[in-house]
C-alpha cells in the first residue's frame, strides 16, 4: 500500500506537491481498481497498510472498512512507512507496529496478526517484537539474485538523504518455504515456534524474483513462462497498489523512475490477470489467515 507520498520519501524526491485531497483520490481510485480486480477472480487478498495515512483522512478510513467488510484481509505495514526499520531502537520499531495496529483495529474490529516491513528491512529484533505483540506472521523476507543491486542502488538514495542504505539484512540463507524463524537468528528455523515467517519467492533457477512488479517490467515472454512452470509448495504473490495505476491518474511525473509507472494501467491490469490465470492452474488461492490457520491445525512443515 505505498502511496505517492511515500514513494516520494523513498526517492528522496522534495518539493513536489502531493495534498491530501490526491492522496484521497490515489486511495480512491487505486484501492477501487484493485478490488475490482480481485473481486473479479474472487481473490480474497491481504493488504498490508500504512497507519498514519488512514488515520489522516476520513475517506481513506471509510474505503479500508469497506475493503474489509468485503473480505479483505487488512494487515500491518507500521506506522509511518520508516525506512530502515530493523535499524531503528526497539521501542521505535514497537510504536511503529503499536500505532498501526490500534488503528488499524479501531476501523475494523478486528486486531492484525500479519506485518510487513517497509523495504523488506527486517532482522531477528524486528522478527522478536512482531512475536511479542501477537503477531502471527513476518512476511518480510526477501532475497534473490538482484539482491546486491537493489542494495546499491538504496545505497545510492541513501546519498541523496535517503535512510535506506539497507536493503534488509538478507543473505540467500532465506527459506523459500514458511518457518518458524528463531529470535536469536531469524533465518533459522525454530520447531517450538508457531510464529511463522512467509518469505517471498524466487525463481529456482538463477534465484530471480517472482512478485507482480518485476513481472511486469519482464519481456510478456519470459513472465508467460516462468508463471506457467514456477514450482513452490506454495505462492505467495506481492502486488503494489500503485501497479493499478499510471502517470495519467495524477501520479507525480517525477515518479517516474518508479518501474512501470509509465506503463499503461489497462495494460498492467491485463497482464497481471493472464499471470494469476496462469498460476491458478496449479495452486488454490486461500486467504492469508487461513492459510496461516491451516499450517498450525495440520501441524505442516515444508522442510
Amino acid at each position: 500500500m505505498d502511496s505517492p507520498v511515500k514513494l516520494l520519501t523513498f526517492y528522496g524526491i522534495k518539493h513536489v506537491k502531493f495534498d491530501q485531497e490526491m492522496l484521497d483520490e490515489f486511495y480512491l481510485k487505486a484501492w477501487g481498481r484493485a478490488i475490482e480486480f480481485f473481486d473479479n477472480r474472487n481473490i480474497k487478498a491481504t493488504f498490508f497498510v500504512v497507519g498514519d495515512e488512514i488515520e489522516s483522512s476520513e475517506t481513506i478510513r471509510k474505503i479500508t472498512l469497506q475493503v474489509h467488510n468485503a473480505g479483505h484481509e487488512i494487515e500491518n505495514h507500521t506506522y509511518s512507512h520508516t525506512l530502515g526499520l530493523a535499524s531503528l531502537p526497539i521501542e521505535k520499531i514497537r510504536e511503529e507496529m503499536l500505532r498501526c495496529n490500534e488503528i488499524i483495529e479501531k476501523i475494523t474490529g478486528v486486531a492484525p496478526i500479519g506485518f510487513r516491513s517497509p523495504g523488506y528491512n527486517v532482522n531477528s529484533k524486528v522478527i522478536s517484537i512482531a512475536k511479542s505483540l501477537g503477531f502471527k506472521y513476518d512476511s518480510s523476507g526477501f532475497w534473490s539474485i538482484m539482491n546486491p543491486v537493489l542494495k546499491n542502488f538504496n545505497m545510492l538514495l541513501f546519498k541523496r538523504g535517503v535512510k535506506n542504505a539497507d536493503f534488509g539484512f538478507v543473505t540467500n540463507r532465506l527459506k523459500q518455504y514458511p518457518y518458524s524463524p528463531s529470535e536469536s537468528d531469524w533465518l533459522q528455523h525454530d520447531s517450538c515456534s508457531h510464529f511463522l515467517e512467509l518469505p517471498f519467492p524466487r525463481t529456482n533457477v538463477f534465484g530471480l524474483p517472482f512478485y507482480n512488479n518485476f513481472n511486469l517490467w519482464a519481456p510478456t515472454i519470459y513472465s508467460d513462462y516462468i508463471s506457467k512452470n514456477i514450482k513452490k509448495p506454495y505462492m505467495m504473490y506481492l502486488f503494489h497498489l500503485i501497479e493499478f495505476m499510471d502517470l495519467s491518474d495524477g501520479i507525480p511525473s517525477e515518479l517516474a523512475i518508479h518501474p512501470n509507472v509509465k506503463t499503461s494501467a489497462s495494460i498492467k491490469i491485463q497482464k497481471s490477470g493472464k499471470l494469476l490465470s496462469n498460476l491458478a492452474q496449479r495452486y488454490k488461492h486461500l486467504s492469508t489467515r487461513s492459510f496461516i490457520d491451516s499450517i498450525a491445525k495440520n501441524k505442516e512443515v515444508f522442510e
